[in-house]
């Protein structure tokens, strides 16, 4: 399950950095009412959760899945409630490399999601 987990989202950064550089320069952070260095720290800490998640379900640690599957769909939630009007009315940004790097990131991370629930409900790990 964890080799799984850890495929998976490191899969989806090849959509996510991209598309967080797309998003940052739009002006994302403004919309929510932070500072560009506060939504920087912010997605670092964020990212950082990312790898956590997936190196504590390796180490064999339940709760390695649980932080997984709230990442993930605090991602696949994210996206969907920021980009699915444009991704919808087929006027996103930059056309087929903004779909492409949004739509990327809302299959891998749902999966990512899947994935991680399975895992944390069947881990017959020790909780540390």
């Amino acid at each position: 399950q964890a080799s799984g987990v850890t495929a998976v989202s490191l899969a989806s950064l090849p959509f996510i950095i991209p598309h967080i550089v797309e998003d940052f320069a739009e002006g994302i952070e403004a919309r929510l009412g932070l500072c560009p260095g506060c939504g920087a720290f912010l997605l670092g800490g964020f990212l950082a959760l990312q790898v956590l998640g997936p190196i504590l379900a390796g180490w064999g640690v339940r709760s390695g899945f649980a932080v997984t599957f709230w990442v993930s769909v605090i991602w696949v939630a994210g996206a969907l409630a920021e980009h699915a009007p444009a991704l919808l009315a087929g006027r996103f940004r930059a056309g087929a490399p903004s779909v492409l790097w949004v739509v990327g990131l809302i299959l891998t991370q749902a999966a990512c999601a899947v994935l991680a629930a399975s895992g944390w409900l069947r881990a017959r790990f020790v909780r540390r």
